[in-house]
């Protein structure tokens, strides 16, 4: 999630503007609300297919088209992106912790104080006091592997090989959340994806990518997904993994033509968003939880003021805060750094 200078990547600001747009999309609908439409849970299935595969993908993308600009020492490298996603990781959820526990009436969770509860939230992402924080140490990890996959993924042959394996991977992944070696198994594929076609793509971007077939690649997508929930095929592993893995790509091709084409006509909404999706994917969630409480589970209003609340919420007060944040002239890069202020 980084700020794009280069005119030539102006496609994959957009990118990070839509796949911003749809985590917060994906976080709006409300828990134990009394009625949700099918439809709405629906759709939200199908935005979880590839919204966080498209981050996995954008950062191998970025990876390799860096590394070839700048060639930064490894070491260095792996610093930087540890101190960019662990400071959030581990300072909001210190802050948010006591919080937590005193509103744990309200939350889905299970929170108590104690060792093993502050442990698994450290080493467990997915049980972090914030759990869309995941995200976070599973890119850093894979980041410690960019190097080595870089390197397999320079040849012809071993970028089809390592697709392969990434793929076994995704479909047959280790099936713990510990140190996120699930998410790890799960998104690693496209972050490969990333790094394998990044010089394809800016060599052939008018030549592979046109608005037609990304229309078609999209139906495609929403069929196999609707297929799948409709035979009741989506609740076996095997069968989820697989096709998450092709809604995912297919997917990923879609944005990508509707990015380029965004590219060429330019959109002053989604540029606003260049160098501020990162902060919004760090609060957004926090903001949209509190909103979601108040709205749902106390006033006990109906889903669809919910939905909308959240998703105006968790776009509007992270950006708010840029907003307020940018006008300081002093700006401590420790409070950058956990709020993740470019």
């Amino acid at each position: 999630m980084n700020n794009i200078k280069n005119d030539k990547l102006k496609f994959i600001s957009y990118l990070y503007a839509i796949g911003t747009i749809l985590v917060v999309m994906g976080h709006s609908t409300p828990t134990n609300a009394s009625y949700i439409p099918k439809i709405v849970d629906n759709i939200k299935a199908f935005i979880y297919c590839f919204h966080m595969p498209l981050f996995f993908f954008i950062a191998g993308f970025l990876f390799k088209y860096t590394t070839q600009k700048n060639k930064k020492p490894y070491l260095s490298f792996i610093k930087n992106k540890t101190i960019k996603f662990l400071t959030p990781y581990f300072v909001l959820s210190a802050i948010a912790i006591f919080p937590k526990i005193l509103m744990s009436e309200f939350v889905n969770d299970t929170v108590s104080f104690d060792w093993y509860y502050v442990f698994q939230t450290i080493f467990n992402p997915r049980l972090n006091v914030w759990g869309h924080f995941w995200f976070l140490p599973t890119l850093l990890i894979i980041f410690t592997l960019s190097y080595l996959i870089n390197k397999c993924c320079s040849k012809k042959i071993t970028n089809i090989v390592c697709l392969i394996l990434t793929l076994a991977l995704a479909v047959f992944p280790i099936n713990t959340d510990w140190l996120a070696i699930k998410d790890i198994c799960l998104e690693l594929i496209y972050f490969c994806l990333g790094i394998g076609t990044c010089n394809y793509i800016n060599n052939n971007k008018n030549r592979i990518f046109k608005t037609p077939i990304a229309v078609i690649t999209m139906s495609i997508a929403v069929l196999i997904f609707v297929f799948i929930s409709v035979t009741g095929y989506r609740w076996i592993s095997l069968v989820q993994n697989l096709s998450t893995v092709i809604i995912a790509m297919l997917m990923i091709y879609t944005l990508l033509c509707f990015s380029m084409f965004l590219e060429k006509k330019g959109n002053g909404f989604l540029d606003y968003f260049d160098g501020k999706t990162f902060t919004i994917y760090i609060l957004s969630w926090p903001c949209q939880a509190v909103i979601e409480i108040l709205i749902n589970r106390v006033l006990h209003l109906p889903w669809y003021i919910t939905v909308i609340c959240m998703f105006i919420v968790g776009l509007c007060i992270p950006l708010l805060f840029i907003c307020v944040y940018k006008k300081f002239k002093h700006q401590p890069k420790f409070i950058s750094l956990v709020f993740g202020v470019s």
